[in-house]
């Protein structure tokens, strides 16, 4: 109590001026209609700055979850873009058209008709590496998300890689920049498919193998992800080819051909993994296959 009242004291001839200018700052905007006016109007300015102020504020503490959001509902739209399509269903002796997102997973004609699905799940990466002979990347989706190993991961642009090991909330995937990395590609318009492998060269091409020479290949040809795997969906693009084909050395009845890839590995940051709705059924006959063998 001493203190506050040594407060006072000290300070009595500031206060008092403080107490006095409000009062009389009242009393003017309270009594007087120009001054009031006024007020109000360097009040409403100084208010709406302050909630633009709060709103973007606010805007950016909630980015991270719009970004997230945006992901997941471009992960969705790509899903049933890859899938959009009208089903035909016999019936006795006619048929009739449904959409497929209108029938049940539970429903025996979406497993008939709708093979082979996908879905995307949208994936940040955390780490990248292009500069060893064996590269890999982490992102942040795990089996807490459906991701499984074997699993395709895709950008807008071109092809990531492939899901190799997976915890709960994080996956490491081994990058196209990778020794063992094989995947089936097709040229556009050539029908002639073959395997896109690294040289652990140049990390902005592959080379594609497999390719018979009888095939006619041109500079700037597109190629695509064949389909013939779960890994990824045919038709997503993974780059063009560069330069002239050349013989392939191990074996001179088929081409090596270089492939500039679409999706720069060194800039990549985001994209989608690529969930095969049946690639634990296909896997399983795939096993049996090869026991049997």
């Amino acid at each position: 109590m001493n203190n506050l009242l040594q407060l006072f004291i000290r300070n009595g001839g500031f206060i008092t001026f403080f107490v006095l200018e409000a009062i009389s700052f009242y009393l003017i905007v309270g009594n007087n209609q120009r001054q009031g006016a006024i007020y109000a109007h360097s009040y409403g300015l100084f208010a709406g700055y302050v909630y633009r102020w709060r709103s973007n504020m606010q805007e950016y503490l909630h980015l991270r979850d719009e970004v997230e959001a945006l992901r997941k509902e471009n992960a969705e739209l790509r899903t049933q873009n890859l899938n959009a399509r009208l089903v035909t269903v016999p019936y006795r002796d006619t048929s009739y058209q449904l959409l497929y997102d209108t029938i049940s997973r539970r429903d025996s004609l979406w497993h008939k008709f709708t093979r082979p699905a996908y879905e995307y799940v949208p994936a940040v990466v955390i780490s990248n590496s292009i500069g060893l002979n064996n590269n890999w990347l982490m992102i942040n989706r795990g089996s807490a998300d459906g991701v499984v190993p074997n699993m395709g991961v895709v950008s807008k642009e071109g092809i990531v890689g492939i899901v190799r090991h997976v915890d709960r909330e994080f996956s490491t995937v081994m990058s196209v920049l990778h020794r063992q990395t094989k995947i089936s590609a097709i040229l556009k318009g050539k029908g002639a498919f073959g395997s896109l492998v690294w040289d652990n060269r140049d990390p902005n091409h592959m080379t594609l193998k497999d390719i018979p020479r009888h095939i006619i290949v041109s500079d700037g040809d597109t190629v695509l992800t064949s389909g013939y795997s779960t890994m990824f969906p045919g038709g997503h693009l993974v780059g063009v080819v560069e330069g002239t084909p050349k013989p392939d050395r191990d074996n001179q009845y088929f081409y090596a051909i270089k492939v500039r890839l679409s999706q720069d590995p060194s800039l990549f940051s985001e994209g989608y993994v690529v969930c095969h709705l049946f690639q634990q059924t296909l896997d399983s006959l795939q096993q049996r296959n090869d026991e049997q063998r």
